[in-house]
């Protein structure tokens, strides 16, 4: 994969710790990473600390890049997501006793919100509380599998159902009002 030369010679002043570089780096894509972090987090601060946090990792690893194995965007992207989750998974309380597993009629895999754009996914999932709007974030936008979710997480799977199903009884009406709008 090729990089643009600009991109290219602000990834090669990172890797030699160049400040500037790492600032219009940081500036050029702090919008999608914002937007990523800011789906796991209700409030604005902690997704720019997952951002800051994210790209402080970018920098230090920067060097171990390499444009034969996928685009920068994707490899910074990957490393930011991961900051997320595990910030997340340190700050959010999952709660997992006394759950029944969730048989479920329409499948697990049935994606209630997937017509909906990103900027309404994320006021959707405002709606609900950190955990679940976590788990929802992570199955229905970033497209893991439950049992990931769950190595992830450190959860049971029937945990991550029990969000998931929880999550759409708790959204459905509120889909059914914006759909008859």
């Amino acid at each position: 994969m090729v990089e643009t030369e600009e991109l290219q010679l602000l990834i090669n002043g990172c890797v030699k710790n160049d400040r500037a570089s790492q600032e219009k780096l940081y500036k050029q894509f702090y919008l999608p990473l914002f937007s990523l972090c800011r789906r796991f987090f209700q409030n604005d601060h902690e997704a720019i600390e997952s951002v800051n946090d994210g790209m402080l990792k970018v920098f230090e690893k920067v060097g171990s890049y390499r444009a034969d194995k996928g685009r920068f965007f994707n490899w910074m992207y990957t490393i930011v997501r991961n900051t997320a989750v595990d910030k997340f998974r340190a700050s959010v309380v999952i709660p997992t006793g006394d759950m029944e597993e969730v048989v479920e009629t329409e499948g697990v895999g049935a994606n209630p919100v997937e017509w909906l754009e990103s900027k309404e996914l994320s006021l959707l999932f405002d709606q609900l509380s950190p955990a679940p709007r976590g788990i929802c974030n992570l199955f229905y936008i970033e497209g893991y599998a439950i049992r990931e979710i769950a190595d992830r997480l450190r959860v049971s799977t029937g945990t991550v159902r029990w969000h998931l199903s929880e999550s759409r009884k708790k959204l459905k009406p509120i889909i059914d009002n914006y759909v008859n709008q």
